[in-house]
């Protein structure tokens, strides 16, 4: 739900500012205050942390976060929401490769199924009058690979979340996301003018790092503990008809 109300937000946020300056700025505010959480409850002492999984972890998040970014400012909310979907089909896909169980033939149908309708959806095939029958353009490809790159976030999630604090792996992948976020922006995009940023962007900024990153990030860590890779993302693929209300509320 929460995943699903940030796309609206995101989309804000994308105009004022570049897709990498965006998210730096989310990840500097979030990366601080996940930092701060752990630090207070002493979740780096945990045992089970392996710095190299959340370094892992963190970077495959840097690339999904500045693919997601980046679509939202050439496809429409509400498409970007019903594509990203498709990473809850792409999990029981390409499981095996990281030791996880092989797919199904159920699961095989249902993926074909699933891009079937998702291209219906889309205005792709069908009615070309479809309320979210837009040119397809590279927003659609991007947020393609988001899903894709999605899939294997949660499949290393749950490779790894069992014996890892959920405040302490959050915190140390999203600081590795900053150390990337940070130089490609300036490289990028250069120094923003955070002067000119409304209250609602900065409002929009507040939502993603605290409740989109922070609270959704270390409530994914501690769900996968007590469930498979498979199940996690049919239960966060509610995240696509949130995100599609949210982008009919606002």
């Amino acid at each position: 739900v929460v995943w699903g109300f940030a796309f609206v937000p995101q989309k804000w946020t994308v105009v004022a500012l570049p897709p990498l300056s965006a998210t730096a700025l989310r990840v500097a505010v979030a990366a601080a205050l996940a930092v701060v959480v752990a630090v207070v409850r002493g979740s780096f002492r945990a045992p089970g942390i392996k710095v190299r999984s959340a370094l892992l972890i963190g970077a495959l998040l840097f690339v999904i976060y500045v693919l997601q970014t980046a679509a939202l400012v050439y496809a429409p909310v509400a498409r970007v929401s019903l594509i990203t979907g498709m990473y809850a089909v792409f999990v029981p896909l390409f499981a095996p490769l990281l030791g996880h169980a092989r797919p199904t033939s159920a699961h095989w149908g249902g993926a074909a199924l699933a891009f079937v309708g998702l291209l219906g959806l889309t205005g792709v095939v069908g009615n070309s009058d479809d309320l979210l029958a837009v040119p397809l353009n590279i927003g659609d490809v991007l947020v393609l690979l988001h899903a894709i790159l999605s899939a294997f976030q949660v499949l290393l999630i749950g490779r790894v979340a069992a014996k890892a604090d959920p405040f302490a792996l959050n915190a140390m992948q999203l600081v590795t996301v900053l150390a990337l976020a940070i130089p490609a922006a300036l490289v990028v995009d250069g120094v923003p003018d955070l002067g000119v940023l409304s209250m609602k962007t900065w409002a929009s900024f507040g939502y993603l790092a605290a409740f989109s990153t922070v609270l959704a990030f270390t409530c994914q860590i501690a769900g996968q503990r007590h469930t498979s890779p498979p199940t996690a993302a049919v239960i966060m693929l509610h995240e696509t008809p949130v995100g599609v209300l949210a982008a009919l509320l606002f």
